[in-house]
């Protein structure tokens, strides 16, 4: 089936009419922010450059769809199809992938700050240079997943797999939670409790 084109109207307007197969769509540049289409198909669809900003997509399949340079800022992705999806250098700040598959997806350059990734699988994923600082990793699975120069300040890997992750030793020590400064009001009230 060839690639073909339909308006946001459109789209919402027959998905309010029971289709949920969107596949192969063109949906280049187009505007979607905020719209709820969960258990929708787009797989390979070509989100290039689209604005999908507080997008509700929860359950969705996205396989090998192309969210290449897409705004997915605030996005609902939970338990999102995203196996061998293209989303080099999106910004999905704030975005929910809890309990997504992303195995094989392209995150290269990407903005992934804040985002949560609780429990998602990410086996295989290419994560190289992308800003994941202060992302939630809690259980997801990295496994042969490449880190190659991502930033992980501040995010949250408690429990994760990182079998064969590609990953280097400071990235490591930079996500972990700062020190307790001795300084701080909260220190010295514990070594006055311990004290009395």
């Amino acid at each position: 089936m060839d690639a073909y084109q339909l308006s946001a109207h459109q789209i919402i307007e027959k998905y309010s009419s029971g289709q949920r197969n969107f596949d192969r769509i063109d949906l280049r540049e187009h505007q979607l922010q905020a719209i709820e289409l969960p258990d929708v198909s787009l797989c390979w669809a070509d989100l290039t450059s689209a604005n999908l900003k507080q997008t509700k997509f929860d359950r969705a399949n996205l396989t090998g769809a192309t969210l290449w340079r897409a705004d997915l800022r605030g996005a609902s992705l939970r338990w999102v199809n995203l196996h061998k999806a293209v989303m080099v250098r999106c910004d999905a700040e704030k975005a929910s992938f809890s309990g997504a598959c992303l195995h094989r997806s392209d995150l290269r350059l990407a903005n992934l700050q804040m985002a949560s990734f609780a429990g998602a699988n990410l086996r295989g994923a290419k994560l190289c240079y992308s800003d994941l600082r202060g992302a939630d990793l809690t259980g997801a699975d990295l496994t042969g997943a490449d880190l190659t120069g991502a930033k992980l300040t501040g995010s949250c890997m408690e429990s994760a797999c990182l079998q064969a992750t590609v990953l280097n030793s400071d990235q490591v020590e930079s996500s972990a939670p700062p020190e307790p400064d001795p300084s701080s009001d909260e220190s010295l009230q514990q070594q006055t409790l311990a004290a009395v």
